[in-house]
């Protein structure tokens, strides 16, 4: 997949480092919600999700 937007590609290799991905979840997220969520069970997707509605990507 060919990432237009530079700041997309970067989010994109950063959030696939997991330890990354959860020091920023860790960071950012209220606190009520990492109360209900475990970060040790998060794992890279390399598919992209986007509904149909929103047309090709």
């Amino acid at each position: 997949m060919k990432v237009q937007n530079p700041h997309d590609k970067f989010f994109r290799e950063t959030m696939g480092n997991v330890p990354t991905a959860k020091e920023f979840l860790h960071h950012y997220l209220p606190k009520n919600i990492l109360q209900v969520i475990d970060l040790d069970t998060i794992e890279v997707q390399k598919d992209s999700f986007k509904r149909k509605a929103e047309g090709p990507a």
